[in-house]
């Protein structure tokens, strides 16, 4: 076909685009050379003589690569390598308390920066940009449906070079003593004890029980100092009979007899598990904040002996909260103080309850029987706890907990700032703890022979905090007389010495208001009664205390242990006498306790909190 054939529009030239070019970063770069200008006008005069016999020759000089070109390609490669790769240095495991490992989810050394993808989770060694899961310590999908077992008779004849043919000794008869490495990391390890607190690796779930692996049952402590039936306790005739265990709740068994009964069938659950044996009063912020979660936590934190006083530790969150006997409803208190607190301190938790025990029966009993294996567990039951030595003399299931392994002394730290940061408490406010020394008994801290132990910091010189938490619209009060005679004292001394007064209602508060005042307090007062479960989150410093007022001759010592427990001097007054440890009256609840004729005498009191603040007590 002849050019005069074609449109005008297609002959010759292609016209210019109307826009003013402008150069890239490459052109201009280039541009900078005399011979590569030189070279690129050439290239351009040869391309546009060649247009109207083919053009391909032009076209192929244009557009290949110079050796500038392919450097320039491998400097930018290598670049790229170097800014997005993120090498694995992921750790999966908890530390244990004498490992010296940072962490049990490591940051990566190359990260992309935050401005570039805000939010997403980058991952180098994942397919693509946006993968997720390696740099968080994730398992794969894949790797978490994995099984998780024993091999079955006929496996173990080739893993494990055991002869079972007609001459050997049968399963039952004991083959233990061919147990190799490959066993032995299937069975269950007991971490730490204490009545009524067991941290565990490796338990396993099935038909309705809880399997230990073991080679010597005898090791471990006995059944009845670890678990129970779950009932709760009353004075009925034959109710502590019926709390003992039965002998199902768990169940020792060999790893060959474990080989036996589920082969490979095994399916790991990963992370701790809090199994939450109590048959009552978790219904209760105080019960269930200031002992479960409370015992919980320190004996968990016996993994982390090295948690630092402003609260960092290796300790991943628990992974499932399982009530054993309580419902969806029936750990929730009226207020709703636990379910806060619950997903405040562990956002990402699953909760697990009665029905779904029921479900995992179910299905390890099918005509393949198979089981369930919690990578760590923490069982806690209230009635084992009450079989021990520290619980019955002081009424707190906790006090048992305090003795499971060993931690740091800041345990409580990372549970106390985060409900505070919840709150929305300042860090230099949440930091006074550090004038203190820990969740360490004040009364430990007292007399010859005794350690000194430093501060970490010197004395605040911020206003205390005087918070008198109101009772007087509950069942429980002082009497009309004896609030008013409080109030003016109070008010009286905190004008005349310069402190910060706060009268509240906490009923009339929010939950965040009422934790971020317990952050702020330094001392803290009121009648017997939950209110002064706030305690957890208050600054244990050498100023700080808690003063609880009582009917004449009654006293409990709920908030005592508590307060000492966490490092704060607590204070009881009955009238106008006051008591603190190691002095202290005998627990007694007479007619008239839980009433409204509470009497005290103001000045006692603001007399005591002067005492307090100035160091005499």
């Amino acid at each position: 076909m002849s050019s005069t054939a074609l449109p005008s529009f297609l002959q010759g030239s292609p016209p210019r685009s109307p826009h003013v070019e402008r150069g890239n970063i490459f052109s201009s770069y280039f541009s900078s050379s005399p011979t590569h200008s030189q070279h690129y006008q050439q290239v351009q005069s040869n391309a546009a003589s060649s247009s109207s016999s083919g053009g391909s020759r032009g076209m192929s000089s244009i557009f290949r690569p110079t050796r500038r070109d392919l450097l320039l390609c491998l400097l930018t490669l290598s670049f790229s390598y170097l800014l997005f790769s993120t090498p694995s240095t992921t750790s999966q495991t908890l530390r244990s308390p004498t490992s010296s490992s940072a962490s049990p989810y490591s940051s990566p050394k190359y990260r992309l920066p935050n401005w570039l993808f805000p939010s997403t989770t980058i991952s180098g060694s994942g397919s693509g940009v946006c993968s997720i899961g390696e740099g968080k310590g994730e398992l794969t999908y894949s790797e978490s449906v994995r099984t998780y077992g024993f091999s079955t008779p006929s496996e173990a004849e080739d893993t494990l070079g055991l002869d079972l043919g007609k001459g050997s000794k049968s399963w039952d008869e004991g083959e233990e003593e061919q147990e190799d490495d490959e066993l032995e990391g299937l069975t269950t390890t007991l971490k730490a004890h204490s009545p009524g607190w067991t941290v565990m690796e490796r338990l396993y779930i099935h038909n309705g029980s809880f399997y230990a692996v073991v080679d010597d049952p005898k090791s471990w402590p006995e059944l009845r100092m670890i678990t129970s039936t779950g009932l709760p306790a009353n004075s009925d005739p034959g109710n502590s009979e019926a709390r003992e265990p039965k002998g199902d709740e768990i169940i020792f068994i060999s790893p060959f007899k474990a080989m036996k009964l589920w082969g490979p069938r095994v399916w790991k659950m990963d992370g701790m598990t809090f199994l939450f044996n109590d048959g009552q009063f978790i219904d209760h912020y105080y019960h269930f904040a200031a002992e479960l979660m409370l015992g919980a936590w320190r004996a968990y934190a016996s993994y982390d002996e090295h948690i630092s006083a402003d609260g960092e530790t290796s300790l991943p969150p628990p992974q499932r909260v399982w009530f054993l006997h309580q419902n969806v409803k029936e750990w929730r208190d009226k207020p709703k103080f636990n379910p806060l607190l619950m997903y405040a301190l562990f956002p990402s938790v699953s909760i697990l309850y009665p029905e779904d025990w029921a479900d995992f029966k179910n299905q390890t009993i099918s005509d393949k029987p198979k089981a369930f294996m919690l990578e760590r567990a923490l069982l806690a039951d209230r009635s084992a706890a009450f079989r021990g030595e520290w619980t019955g003399p002081t009424a707190r299931t906790v006090a048992s907990a305090l003795h499971v392994g060993s931690t740091s002394r800041w345990w409580w730290e990372p549970i106390r700032r985060q409900v505070l940061r919840y709150s929305g408490l300042s860090e230099e406010i949440i930091s006074r703890n550090l004038e203190g020394h820990g969740a360490t008994d004040p009364i430990k801290l007292i007399g010859p022979g005794v350690d000194i132990i430093e501060p970490l910091a010197p004395p605040g010189i911020y206003t205390p905090v005087i918070t008198y938490i109101s009772r007087q619209s509950s069942r429980r009060r002082l009497t009309k007389e004896s609030h008013e005679d409080l109030v003016k004292a109070l008010e009286e001394r905190s004008k005349k010495l310069g402190w910060e007064l706060i009268i509240v209602e906490a009923e009339k508060m929010t939950k965040e208001e009422q934790f971020a005042l317990a952050g702020r307090t330094t001392i803290m007062l009121g009648v017997h009664g939950n209110g002064l479960s706030h305690l957890l989150w208050m600054p244990a410093t050498p100023r700080s205390a808690v003063i609880e007022m009582f009917f004449k001759g009654g006293f409990a010592r709920d908030y005592q242990w508590t307060a000492h427990a966490l490092g704060i001097r607590h204070f009881a007054i009955q009238h106008d006498v006051s008591f603190t440890s190691p002095n202290l009256p005998q627990v007694d609840y007479p007619e008239g306790f839980q009433g409204t004729s509470i009497t005290v005498v103001g000045k006692v009191v603001a007399d005591l909190i002067e005492d307090r603040l100035a160091g005499r007590v």
